[in-house]
C-alpha cells in the first residue's frame, strides 16, 4: 500500500511539475517527526532548472498537486512540501497487511542466486569468526529468498589444504584417538601439529608430501584425507543445525580439482585472460596480468598456477566460479551427506547422481573483507572472458572479523579455545535460563532459553553491518536487554499474548479515526516491503534487524499510551487489527533474519 501510494503521489507531482515519474518518486521520502507523513523534495531537484529557490518553489508547487483518496492535504514548508495521509489510506494500508498475511512484502519471482558461505576449514570447529560468517550467509540467503529468488546455499570444503594434510599428519602419527565433539578434537590436534611445525624442517617436508599425495587421489591417503575432512565438516554441521543454520549443497575442494578444474584452466588460457610468465620471478607460472587497473591493490601479477603445475587458491576458486555461473560443461556428482532437522537433506560431491546446482544467475560469496583483492581478480577473469553481465552479478559479500579485545582469532595458536560458536550458544542459553522463573516447568524453561539464547547471539552478530569489526565480548553478545534479540523476541510473544485474550475478531471499524501513535505504527509497518527489498539488493540484513528494532519500540509507545482490551468496541477492533498487523510483520522480519519466535517468554 505504502509503494501503491508513492506511485500514484509521483504521478500527480510529475504532472504539476514537469519531472519525471522516477525523479518524482526519488524524491519522496518518510520524514522524521511530525513534518507529514510523506515529504517531498521536487523543489531541490527543479531550482536549477527553473532558476528559483527551492523554497519559492515549493511555494508554488504545492497547491498545484491534484487531491487523491489517500492524501488529506499538501503544505509547503521552507524547500518541502509535506504531504498529509487521509484516514482511508490507513484504513486501507492495514486491511491490506492484515490480508496479505505472510505474503506481505514477498518480492516476484526471479532467477537462482547461488550464496556461499561459511567455507570453514574442515580441521577445526566454528569459533566467533566463523559465526558471523555463517549467520551473515544463512541471513542474506533468507533475505533473497524472501526478495523472491530461488536460492542454493552453498558451502565450499577446502580439503587439500596444507591444514588439513598437518591435521591428517597428527592423526596418522600422534596416536590419540578421537574423543567429545570430533571437530574440536580436531582443531586441538592441529594446533599441537602446527606448534611442532614451527621448528621440525622433517614434518614440513612430511606433511607437504602428504598433501601432494592427497591432490594426486585415488590412494589411502587421499581416502583418509576425505574421510578425516567429511567427519570434521558432520561435527560442524552438528553447530550449524544449532544456529539453525541449514546448506543444500557441499562441494569439495578434491572434486573441484579431478572433475571441472583443467576444462576451466583450459578455457581461461585459450581465451588469452592468463598468461605464461617466460621470465622474471615468476618464471613457468600462469599468472593474470592485472596492470594499471590494479596499481593501487597488491602484486599487479596474479598467480593462478605455480610453476610446478599446482594451483594457487585463488586459480581454484576462479574454475569453482565458473562453474557457479554455468560456464562449464563438466558437472559434479552428489550424495546424500547429511539430513538437516528442517526436513531437507544436504548433499555433497563425489557420489553418484547428478543435482541441478550451479548455473547461477546471481554469485554471492560471504568471505572476509582480506580477500577483496583476489575476488577483484576472479571478476577481471571474467570481464576479459566475455563475461560482463556475469560480472556484474558476481557479488563479493566483505565482512570484518571478529577479534577478542586484544587479539584475533587463530586455528593455528588456539585462541578460539574458550569462544567456539557451541561454547557461545551454551552459555547464551545458561544466562537465558537464569533469567526464567523457576515456577516455569523445567521443560518450558529449556524451550524458552534455547529459543532467546539462539536469538540473542544471531541478533548481535546481524545487526552489525558487515564492515565493522566484532569486537567480542561475551557480556555485550548475550545481552537480553535494549537493542537485543531477547527484546524482539519479547515484542513478539507480548503481541501475540494480547490477541490469545481477546475474544474479539480483529477488524477496522468502519469510521475509526486514528491517533498518532496508531498512525505512526501502521506508517512502520507499511515500510516493511520497501526495507526488505533494499535488504535483499544491497545484501544488507542488518537493515532488517534496525527496522525490527523501530518497530518494536513504536509498538512498545503506542501500546504504553493506549488500551486495547479495555477500549471500547470500535476502537478495540481497530486496535486488535493494528495488534493483529504488528505480530505478523514483525514475526516476518524476524523469521527472515532466521530469529526463533518462541511461543512464551
Amino acid at each position: 500500500m505504502f509503494l501503491k501510494a508513492k506511485n500514484e503521489i509521483s504521478k500527480i507531482i510529475a504532472q504539476a511539475s514537469g519531472l519525471t515519474e522516477d525523479e518524482a518518486f526519488s524524491s519522496l521520502e518518510m520524514p522524521k517527526g511530525e513534518f507529514g507523513d510523506l515529504a517531498c523534495k521536487a523543489a531541490f531537484l527543479l531550482a536549477p532548472r527553473e532558476k528559483k529557490s527551492p523554497a519559492q518553489i515549493a511555494a508554488e508547487l504545492a497547491p498545484k498537486l491534484k487531491p487523491h483518496k489517500w492524501v488529506e492535504k499538501a503544505e509547503a514548508m521552507g524547500p518541502y512540501i509535506n504531504l498529509f495521509f487521509t484516514e482511508k489510506f490507513y484504513a486501507d494500508a492495514l486491511k491490506d497487511i492484515m490480508k496479505k498475511g505472510k505474503s506481505y512484502g514477498k518480492g516476484k519471482k526471479k532467477g537462482k542466486a547461488m550464496v556461499e558461505f561459511p567455507s570453514v576449514n574442515p580441521n577445526k570447529p566454528w569459533h566467533a569468526g566463523h559465526l558471523r560468517n555463517a549467520i551473515l550467509g544463512d541471513s542474506v540467503a533468507r533475505v533473497l529468498a524472501h526478495a523472491g529468488w530461488n536460492v542454493e546455499s552453498i558451502d565450499y570444503i577446502d580439503d587439500l589444504g596444507l591444514q588439513v594434510a598437518q591435521s591428517l599428519w597428527g592423526y596418522m602419527h600422534l596416536g590419540n584417538k578421537p574423543s567429545g565433539k570430533f571437530d574440536h578434537w580436531l582443531g586441538m590436534q592441529y594446533v599441537e601439529v602446527a606448534k611442532r611445525m614451527e621448528t621440525d624442517q622433517k614434518l614440513q617436508a612430511e606433511t607437504r608430501e602428504l598433501l601432494k599425495t592427497m591432490e594426486g587421489g585415488n590412494s589411502e591417503i587421499s581416502k583418509k584425507a576425505r574421510w578425516l575432512a567429511e567427519e570434521c565438516v558432520k561435527a560442524q554441521y552438528e553447530t550449524d543445525f544449532s544456529y539453525s543454520i541449514f546448506h543444500d549443497g557441499l562441494i569439495f575442494e578434491s572434486d573441484i580439482v579431478r572433475t571441472i578444474f583443467n576444462e576451466g584452466l583450459g578455457m581461461v588460457k585459450e581465451n588469452n585472460a592468463i598468461v605464461l610468465e617466460k621470465e622474471g620471478k615468476n618464471t613457468g607460472c600462469w599468472v593474470v596480468k592485472l596492470g594499471e587497473k590494479f596499481q593501487n591493490m597488491q602484486d599487479p601479477d596474479k598467480i593462478l598456477i605455480r610453476s610446478d603445475g599446482t594451483a594457487t587458491y585463488t586459480g581454484k576458486d576462479l574454475i569453482f566460479q565458473l562453474w557457479k555461473l554455468g560456464k562449464l560443461k563438466g558437472k559434479f556428482k552428489y550424495k546424500p551427506f547429511l539430513k538437516q532437522p528442517n526436513g531437507e537433506t544436504a548433499f555433497a560431491t563425489g557420489g553418484a547422481a547428478p543435482k541441478p546446482f550451479g548455473d547461477a544467475d546471481m554469485v554471492v560469496n560471504v568471505i572476509g573483507s582480506e580477500q577483496i583483492y583476489p575476488q577483484e581478480v576472479i571478476r577481471e577473469v571474467l570481464l576479459r572472458l566475455g563475461y560482463g553481465e556475469e560480472a556484474a552479478r558476481y557479488v563479493h559479500l566483505a565482512y570484518e572479523h571478529v577479534m577478542l579485545p586484544d587479539e584475533k582469532f587463530s586455528g593455528r595458536a588456539g585462541t578460539w579455545k574458550g569462544y567456539t560458536a557451541d561454547e557461545l550458544l551454551t552459555e547464551s542459553i545458561r544466562r537465558a535460563k537464569e533469567k526464567i522463573s523457576r515456577d516455569v516447568p523445567e521443560a518450558e524453561r529449556d524451550g524458552i532459553a534455547r529459543a532467546v539464547g539462539e536469538g540473542a547471539i544471531r541478533y548481535s552478530f546481524v545487526r552489525t553491518t558487515p564492515e565493522k569489526k566484532l569486537i567480542f565480548k561475551w557480556e555485550e553478545a548475550l545481552s537480553l536487554e535494549g537493542n537485543s534479540g531477547p527484546y524482539l523476541q519479547y515484542a513478539y510473544v507480548r503481541a501475540r499474548k494480547i490477541m490469545e485474550k481477546s475474544e474479539d475478531r480483529p477488524a477496522v471499524s468502519s469510521g475509526y479515526k486514528f491517533n498518532q501513535e496508531e498512525k505512526k505504527l501502521i506508517r512502520e509497518l507499511c515500510l516493511f516491503p520497501e526495507l526488505a527489498g533494499k535488504s535483499a539488493s544491497s545484501f544488507r540484513p542488518h537493515m532488517l534487524a534496525d527496522y525490527s528494532y523501530a518497530l518494536a519500540e513504536t509498538f512498545s509507545r503506542f501500546y504504553t499510551l493506549h488500551q486495547v482490551l479495555k477500549a471500547e468496541e470500535g476502537a478495540r477492533k481497530s486496535r486488535l487489527a493494528l495488534v493483529a498487523a504488528f505480530t505478523n510483520v514483525l514475526g516476518l522480519s524476524l523469521s527472515v533474519l532466521g530469529m526463533p519466535l518462541p511461543e512464551k517468554m
